[in-house]
């Protein structure tokens, strides 16, 4: 899908449709074979089914998490970036050539993208609509605020570099917040993994080990109505 190849894109991955399409059936290989391997004998058929979906989960839920790590990993370049582009705004460059030693000297991502910018300024598009193409190809609302602050600087006039440490600013503060909100919330986060992560490891253990006693669950009815609740 669209969707599918925009997370591919954002990844950074060098995939295409079809190779895509190859690793998720491998995946889904690979999940039968270790479900059969975890739940033998009667619940071979479940087991076979848990490893198939599993299988077919794993590559969107990893792709997604790449793709939403270098998304984090540029938005956290954004203020860093933007005080270097004011900065030479400042000094008497124009704003193609700051892009362009934003493209030569950041670190990556923001590197890659930035000179994919000025590759299709360098074509006739312009940079503002180049940049808003970044943004959305990074799914970046920061990189949408400075494009449009941009736009909106070259439509009517402005000191474009003070906005942007104005931006760059803005930008720091919300990373404050929202790291500050992640500290409080990570023992309560950490508590909601553990807690959600032991019944299903317990339950795999019980299996290989003591499936006598853990077969109560789908051998009787009391345990099949514990197992629908």
């Amino acid at each position: 899908t669209s969707r599918t190849m925009a997370l591919i894109e954002r990844a950074d991955l060098p995939w295409r449709a079809g190779e895509w399409a190859v690793l998720r059936v491998v995946s889904v290989v690979i999940g039968v074979a270790f479900g059969t391997l975890l739940l033998r004998g009667d619940l071979l058929v479940f087991g076979i089914v848990v490893g198939a979906i599993l299988g077919l989960i794993a590559p969107a839920w990893a792709l997604r998490f790449l793709a939403n790590r270098r998304g984090r990993k540029f938005e956290l370049q954004m203020p860093d970036i933007l005080m270097l582009v004011a900065s030479s705004l400042a000094t008497g460059f124009s704003l193609p050539q700051a892009l362009d030693a934003i493209a030569r000297d950041v670190a990556q991502p923001a590197a890659k993208e930035f000179a994919r910018v000025m590759a299709e300024t360098r074509i006739g598009a312009d940079v503002e609509d180049a940049m808003e193409r970044m943004a959305v190809r990074m799914d970046s609302d920061n990189m949408r605020w400075t494009a449009m602050a941009i736009r909106i600087q070259r439509q009517v006039g402005g000191n474009l570099a003070e906005t942007l440490r104005t931006t760059a600013d803005t930008l720091r503060e919300r990373e404050f917040l929202r790291r500050h909100v992640r500290a409080l919330s990570a023992e309560g986060r950490l508590s909601a993994y553990i807690l959600t992560a032991l019944p299903i490891l317990i339950f795999l253990y019980e299996v290989n080990v003591n499936r006598e006693y853990i077969s109560l669950l789908w051998s009787t009815t009391i345990g099949w109505v514990m197992i629908i609740a």
